[in-house]
C-alpha cells in the first residue's frame, strides 16, 4: 500500500514537472495511469524507431562514402573518412525524420512536444558540433603532412577554431534551454568576460605565439631547440595552442607552455642542422711557463713537418731582415722578434684545420688566444665540422684534440694539468 502511494506521489511530481499535471489532474487515477504507459509505449517505439533509422542511414551513407573514397586517387577524401566526418552527415537525416514526425506522433500531448523539440534542437547543434571539429581535424591532418612553419598556424588556428566552436555551440545550447535568443545570451555574458579572459589566458598566449613562430619562422615541429630556463635540450615534436612537447636526448618527453618559445631564450639548431655543419669551439689551457723562444738551430726539427715548414722558412726570413734592418743583437733571447713554441703551434693547429677533411672551409676557422688566466693560456680552436651528425661530430672533435694535445709535446709545451702533488701542496 505505501509502495503504492509512493509510486503515485512520484508520478504526480513529474507530471507536474512537465506541466501534463494540470491537464490530467482532474482525471481518475486509472486513466491517468492508462495514459502514462501510452506516453511511455510511443517514447519507446519513437526512440526504436530513430535508433533503427540512425543504423540505416548510417550504414547507407558509410557504404557509399567507402565506394567513393576507393574510387578516388586523392588523399583528403581517406583522411576525411577515417575521421568519420561521413558518419557525422549520417545522423543528420534521422534526426531531421524524427523532428517532422515529433508533432503528428505526439499531437494530443503538446507539453512533450516543447520538450522533445528542444531535445532534438541540441542534438542538432551537438552533431553540428561534432561535424565541424571532424571537419577541422581533417583540416589540419591534410595541411600539417609535412613539418613546416605553416603548420604551426595552422595547428594553432584549428585548436583556437574548435574552441570557439565549442563556446558558439554551448551559448546556443543555453538560448535554447532558457528560450532566449543568442543575442540576450551574449549580452549577458559581458560580466563575466574577465573571468573568461582569465581562464583562457594560455589560450590566447598561446594562438599569438604560434602566429608569430609562423611569421617569423623561428620553431617548427622537428627542430633541434635549446631552453635554458628549463634546462631543456631536444627535438620539438608537437607544438598546439597551449603547451610544445619536447624530446630531450635522454628519450624523456618535456612540456612547456606554447608562449615560453617566444617569451624566453630559445637556441635553435634548425639552421646549422640545415647546412650540414657544427660548431667546435674548445680551448686547450697551456702552461705559460713552458713557453720559449726559438732559434735556427731549434727550429731544424721542424723542417720535415710538412704543415708549417714553408710557413717557418717565410717567417724565418721575414724575421732575419726585420733584425738585421734595426740591427739588432740577437744574442739577447729577447731583443727583436723571434719565433716562440707557442705561436708556432697555434699556427700549426690552424694548418692542421685548414687541411683537414672533415672540417668546412667554408666556414669561420680559427685557433686563437683567450685571456690568460691563473691556471694558464687558453688556445681556443673556432671551426665548424662538415657534419651535424652528433656522432659523426663528436668522433671528428675528438680526433682533432687527440691529435693537437699529443703534437703539443713535440713544441715542448706542457697541457695545464692539476696532479694529485699539486692538490697536496695545497693541503
Amino acid at each position: 500500500m505505501c509502495c503504492k502511494v509512493f509510486i503515485e506521489k512520484i508520478i504526480i511530481i513529474i507530471f507536474q514537472i512537465q506541466g501534463i499535471y494540470d491537464s490530467v489532474h482532474n482525471m481518475d487515477l486509472k486513466k491517468w495511469g492508462t495514459i502514462t504507459i501510452i506516453i511511455i509505449g510511443k517514447m519507446l517505439f519513437f526512440t526504436i524507431f530513430l535508433i533503427i533509422l540512425e543504423f540505416i542511414f548510417n550504414r547507407g551513407v558509410r557504404f557509399i562514402g567507402r565506394r567513393i573514397v576507393s574510387s578516388t586517387h586523392f588523399i583528403w577524401d581517406n583522411i576525411l573518412y577515417e575521421n568519420k566526418v561521413f558518419d557525422s552527415l549520417a545522423h543528420f537525416f534521422p534526426l531531421s525524420i524524427g523532428l517532422i514526425l515529433i508533432e503528428p506522433f505526439f499531437k494530443s500531448y503538446h507539453t512533450i512536444i516543447i520538450y522533445l523539440e528542444k531535445i532534438f534542437d541540441i542534438l542538432f547543434v551537438l552533431i553540428v558540433l561534432q561535424f565541424l571539429i571532424r571537419v577541422v581535424n581533417s583540416i589540419m591532418r591534410i595541411a600539417t603532412s609535412e613539418n613546416n612553419h605553416q603548420t604551426i598556424a595552422v595547428r594553432s588556428f584549428s585548436q583556437l577554431l574548435k574552441i570557439i566552436s565549442i563556446i558558439f555551440c554551448f551559448l546556443v545550447i543555453i538560448a535554447i534551454i532558457t528560450k532566449n535568443d543568442l543575442i540576450t545570451v551574449l549580452t549577458s555574458l559581458g560580466a563575466i568576460t574577465a573571468f573568461v579572459i582569465l581562464v583562457f589566458r594560455d589560450t590566447i598566449l598561446g594562438f599569438v605565439s604560434g602566429v608569430q613562430m609562423a611569421s617569423t619562422k623561428m620553431i617548427k615541429v622537428g627542430d633541434w631547440i635549446r631552453i635554458p630556463k628549463y634546462n631543456i635540450e631536444g627535438t620539438v615534436t608537437e607544438i598546439n595552442l597551449t603547451s610544445a612537447k619536447i624530446e630531450n636526448f635522454d628519450k624523456t618527453i618535456t612540456s612547456v607552455p606554447t608562449y615560453d618559445l617566444i617569451s624566453t631564450a630559445v637556441t635553435n639548431f634548425e639552421f646549422m642542422r640545415q647546412k650540414n655543419i657544427r660548431r667546435i669551439k674548445r680551448s686547450i689551457l697551456f702552461n705559460i711557463q713552458s713557453f720559449h723562444f726559438y732559434n735556427s738551430d731549434s727550429l731544424k726539427k721542424f723542417q720535415h713537418v710538412y704543415l708549417i715548414n714553408n710557413y717557418i722558412q717565410k717567417k724565418q726570413k721575414e724575421i732575419d731582415i726585420f733584425n738585421k734592418e734595426k740591427n739588432i743583437d740577437i744574442s739577447v733571447n729577447i731583443n727583436g722578434r723571434r719565433l716562440t713554441n707557442i705561436g708556432l703551434f697555434r699556427q700549426y693547429a690552424l694548418e692542421y684545420l685548414s687541411r683537414h677533411p672533415k672540417i668546412s672551409q667554408s666556414e669561420t676557422l680559427m685557433v686563437r688566444h683567450l685571456e690568460p688566466t691563473p691556471y694558464g693560456l687558453p688556445i681556443e680552436l673556432y671551426c665548424f665540422t662538415n657534419t651535424s651528425e652528433s656522432i659523426k661530430y663528436e668522433k671528428i672533435q675528438a680526433s682533432v684534440f687527440d691529435h693537437l694535445l699529443t703534437a703539443a709535446k713535440e713544441f715542448d709545451l706542457e697541457v695545464t694539468q692539476v696532479t694529485k702533488k699539486e692538490i697536496l701542496k695545497k693541503w
